[in-house]
């Protein structure tokens, strides 16, 4: 199962999000998602959230076109992209694509990106997607597959603490068992040198940033899922 979650981030990508909603897919909207979706003719098939940003005219227009609602107090721990994701998990999806989950508030962004490392994750395929960037999450002893463009940007930043073991393949500063530590920026802006390259990691959790050079709608397949291995050299 696939399935697409939509956030309320503000991003100039909205435009491609046709690109990556496919037939079959389950569209879950994290409250004001929806609205963003239902503007750019998406309609969700399920609302998560306390509905604070969604306003009560569209939800009325979702309603009357099908959509469901899993409601949730306002007085809750958890955001509303996280709800999404955990009933995503809960489902069965085995591949997660989250939509306009950057853009406006910087915490916001931040936690998102953070979400990558949520527990219930491990072991499936999630792209964080924004325009020419994808974000991806390698933990211990997993490897993934970018496909693109030589130029295409490759950062790998540790998560929470050192990266270790990192072998990479088809990227201009290559890594062989390497490690990158916490905090330290060696690994921003290594270069793809084939349309694929390869990213292994032994133990850590490693975020992985592909960046595009075409635009999201033209290459709308940035991951494989399977883990190789892009040690980052220092950044620019």
């Amino acid at each position: 199962m696939r399935a697409v979650i939509i956030a309320a981030g503000r991003t100039n990508s909205d435009r491609d999000w046709h690109t990556w909603v496919r037939p079959g897919d389950q569209v879950i909207a994290a409250d004001g998602g929806a609205a963003r979706a239902l503007a750019r003719g998406i309609v969700p098939d399920l609302v998560v959230g306390d509905l604070d940003s969604l306003p009560a005219g569209k939800r009325r227009a979702l309603e009357a076109r099908g959509c469901r609602f899993l409601v949730h107090p306002r007085a809750k721990d958890e955001t509303d992209l996280e709800l999404a994701l955990t009933y995503a998990a809960g489902q069965g999806a085995q591949e997660i694509i989250i939509l306009g989950a950057l853009g406006g508030r910087l915490d916001h962004a931040l936690a998102n990106l953070f979400l990558l490392a949520m527990p219930q994750l491990a072991g499936r395929s999630v792209r964080l997607v924004d325009g020419p960037d994808t974000a991806l999450l390698l933990r211990s002893g997993e490897e993934i597959r970018l496909e693109g463009q030589p130029g295409d940007l490759v950062s790998l930043l540790p998560l929470g603490a050192d990266a270790l073991g990192i072998t990479t393949g088809g990227l201009a500063w290559p890594l062989q068992g390497d490690g990158l530590r916490f905090a330290f920026s060696r690994g921003v802006s290594n270069e793809m040198t084939r349309h694929q390259a390869t990213v292994r990691l032994d133990q850590g959790l490693l975020l992985v940033v592909h960046r595009a050079h075409l635009p999201a709608a033209q290459n709308p397949v940035s991951g494989s899922g399977t883990v190789d291995s892009a040690p980052g050299r220092v950044g620019q």
